[in-house]
């Protein structure tokens, strides 16, 4: 899979045709779930594929992007074991098979909840697993439009909601994003390209984000790369865990397959980088 261009090219789709997934495309994403990324390997996931009429009606009141349920004709149910760092991993792999969704024409979005045993009753799942994550599947029935929320850092009262052509409007850029040794230190791009890690960060510069905050920082320290996540009233713990994961999908999976392998790991390194009180660092890697 070309993580690049398809990074490069998917958005959300919130309004989908009735038209149902052909068996060998939805047979096709499982084989790929079952060997997709993960961020840890020891944690079992599992993905059930679900229609719209075992899904829709069920959890419309109680499901959906910002309080309203998405209408599509396939669902994919993520469920895990709780283990530490359960929720991001999840996030990580049904990311990635968003990805993979997207490459086969097919749309996607996640779907937000409050209750996830609530969930799991309602649809009449039997599992001692957690259920970490539902998106809606199905193709697009309205192409090259994206609905973007965008919260203002310095100004989170101010909020807008607006209609674009593409998927890479309204973002921040690299010097806003990526500090160099120390924080507040913007970025020089022409460095980054010198030391191979520019393609990464503009990739991880389009990743969705809760309300299209754009939350994440990076600081590169010589082969440290930090990565750092504003903490506020407009993400929960779990949508800042599933940000956490998205971000950290886009950047590993560009790098690694342009540059070099890299593992992601939770936690603080030694340095202390002195970040700003709404911030906290959230894993870190070597280049």
């Amino acid at each position: 899979m070309n993580y690049k261009e398809i990074i490069s090219k998917i958005k959300s789709v919130r309004n989908y045709k009735n038209e149902e997934i052909s068996p060998e495309k939805i047979n096709e994403l499982k084989d790929y779930f079952n060997k997709g990324k993960r961020l840890i390997e020891d944690i079992e996931i599992e993905v059930l594929l679900k229609n719209k009429s075992e899904v829709y009606e069920q959890l419309k009141d109680s499901a959906g992007y910002n309080e309203f349920m998405l209408e599509s004709p396939h669902y994919m149910v993520f469920l895990s074991e709780e283990k530490d760092h359960y929720i991001e991993n999840t996030g990580y792999a049904a990311q990635d098979i968003m990805l993979k969704a997207f490459s086969l024409g097919i749309g996607s979005c996640w779907i937000t909840f409050k209750d996830g045993e609530a969930i799991k009753n309602k649809l009449n799942i039997n599992s001692d697993k957690k259920l970490t994550a539902l998106i809606s599947l199905g193709f697009d029935n309205n192409k090259n439009k994206v609905i973007y929320e965008t919260i203002y850092e310095h100004n989170p009262t101010k909020t807008d909601v607006k209609v674009v052509e593409d998927n890479v409007s309204y973002r921040l850029g690299i010097r806003d994003i990526v500090f160099m040794k120390k924080w507040g230190e913007n970025a020089d791009p022409d460095e980054l390209v010198n030391i191979g890690l520019l393609e990464g960060f503009v990739s991880a510069g389009r990743a969705p984000s809760t309300r299209n905050r754009q939350p994440w920082r990076f600081i590169v320290d010589n082969e440290t790369i930090v990565l750092a996540l504003r903490h506020d009233s407009y993400a929960n713990e779990y949508e800042e865990k599933i940000d956490t994961a998205v971000i950290m999908l886009y950047f590993e999976a560009v790098i690694d397959s342009t540059m070099f392998d890299i593992t992601w790991n939770f936690g603080k390194p030694e340095k202390n980088y002195e970040i700003p009180d709404d911030y906290k660092i959230v894993g870190y890697c070597i280049s």
